[in-house]
């Protein structure tokens, strides 16, 4: 059933975009400004506590871990864990967390050798927070480019990922630029050419902006922000609202992102939630979570399309996907476990033309740039459906360590790699206490930190090989993903 309105703009008050001298600065900042540091710990005497204590086991060509510590190079390149270091966070790095809060003992102690003693750690954390510095003082990553933001649901914090080195590179701790423990930082969308970067603050109410240095430069108030769609064509951002909403405005915002003042649009169905935008024509897709209802929005004239889908089963629509090219739109399905694909040539009111089954509770759904694949994690079974477009069909279910509760998706700008995050909230002992999700396992933190038993994670898939190729990992509960397109 189709039915035609027009929508109602409210103006809403409360936008901010700060000017250039109250920009907030985060001490993580990947820029050309910060290419060299004055570090006050060079990297040689970081280096020289190294080759006293850990290069006769982490050099050569079958180091331990797989971590080289015998050059800066090396040491930024990381190991099987992860990375060794995140510059300007020194608290967060796996090399600084082993040697002072790993259970059993500070490592090497539990292997018989000596620990670092407190003066060589305290080298090493300062090293780290400011900047993890080369030898000639250049910041650790300042010209990375190819940046995936991770959200950290439980933890108030973004995870920056370099692309290249599938490694975190950066942390932006919200409670340091005065948010709220409990902020619950959801999705994240990111400007074609990464220029800027934008999260939704469940918690907080407020959905605020940073530009590639991270400095906060914009927020504004926006009751239950959940995920956020950008057109890539205009200075549009839309925002939904979070599934933890129970009755929130059936509106969506509609921002500017120049000022980040806003306006809410009717769509005219409870819980608004799924949203993308389709580039070409600038038309905004939304789905209510609570009815079978999907929302086409056209921003031109200001009209509403609504859809009823056909038939009586409840499908909860969680997040839609549309190819580069506009053609096809896939919708993930939390209650039917399916993937409904749509031809955008004839709109979604002809219903879905395809409709693939998963496994339990698709997630976020992301194409390749090619067009040819979609990639969805399946937050019921820890798996990762890959769907043929071409065929439409289900071509391999990827399983594999560090897939616990699947939430967000995003593409690499070449194509090469999925990103998968993990919400990693349930633990096996609570799985297997009559749970009807006791076959699932959660995801076991590399090494026991006292405080790392439900971090999340994200798994990085070849799209070559469809299969996982590493496991980073990152704070607690990995929710939404957002990166640039363009290399």
């Amino acid at each position: 059933m189709k039915t035609t309105v027009f929508s109602i703009f409210l103006i809403v008050v409360g936008g901010t975009q700060l000017a250039d001298k109250e920009l907030i600065d985060h001490p993580g900042q990947i820029t050309a400004d910060l290419m060299t540091f004055n570090s006050s710990t060079g990297y040689e005497e970081v280096q020289k506590i190294l080759d006293g204590k850990c290069v006769n086991c982490h050099s050569g060509p079958a180091p331990a871990k797989g971590l080289e510590l015998d050059s800066w190079k090396h040491i930024l390149s990381g190991s099987d864990h992860g990375e060794a270091v995140i510059p300007f966070d020194a608290a967060r790095s796996l090399a600084y967390e082993i040697t002072t809060k790993l259970v059993g003992g500070p490592h090497p102690l539990e292997l018989g050798e000596p620990v670092l003693t407190d003066e060589e750690t305290s080298v090493l954390s300062n090293w780290i927070a400011e900047g993890a510095t080369s030898p000639e003082g250049a910041v650790a990553f300042a010209d990375a480019k190819k940046l995936l933001y991770v959200a950290n649901q439980g933890d108030a914090l973004i995870s920056v990922i370099d692309m290249e080195t599938n490694v975190v590179i950066r942390t932006v701790d919200l409670k340091e630029l005065g948010f709220s423990e409990n902020s619950q930082p959801h999705h994240i969308a990111v400007e074609p050419d990464g220029s800027y970067w934008y999260v939704s603050l469940i918690g907080d109410n407020t959905i605020i902006k940073f530009n590639r240095s991270n400095n906060l430069i914009g927020r504004l108030n926006f009751e239950r922000p959940g995920l956020l769609a950008l057109d890539p064509n205009s200075d549009k951002l839309y925002a939904g609202r979070s599934m933890a909403a129970v009755s929130p405005p059936q509106t969506i915002g509609v921002i500017d992102r120049n000022t980040m003042e806003f306006e809410e649009m009717g769509v005219f169905f409870p819980r608004p939630h799924a949203l993308a935008v389709e580039p070409k024509s600038g038309a905004v897709y939304t789905a209510s979570l609570a009815v079978n209802q999907i929302a086409t929005l056209y921003p031109e004239d200001e009209s509403i399309e609504l859809t009823t889908l056909d038939g009586n089963r409840m499908h909860t629509l969680v997040q839609f996907s549309i190819s580069p090219d506009g053609q096809r739109m896939a919708g993930t399905t939390e209650l039917s476990s399916s993937i409904f694909l749509f031809d955008l040539n004839e709109g979604v009111a002809s219903n879905p033309s395809d409709t693939v089954l998963t496994d339990a509770a698709p997630w976020h759904p992301s194409f390749t740039p090619d067009g040819r694949w979609i990639y969805a994690g399946n937050n019921g079974a820890n798996t990762v459906s890959v769907i043929d477009t071409d065929s439409r069909t289900l071509a391999k279910t990827i399983t594999g360590n560090g897939l616990s509760q699947p939430h967000g998706s995003a593409v690499s700008p070449d194509g090469r790699y999925v990103y998968i995050s993990n919400r990693n909230l349930e633990t096996p002992a609570m799985q297997m206490g009559g749970s009807s999700r006791a076959h699932m396992q959660g995801y076991q933190s590399r090494y026991d930190l006292g405080d790392n038993s439900s971090i999340g994670t994200v798994v990085v898939i070849d799209t070559g090989s469809q299969s996982i190729v590493k496991v980073i990992e990152i704070e607690k509960y990995g929710s939404g993903l957002g990166a640039a397109r363009s290399n």
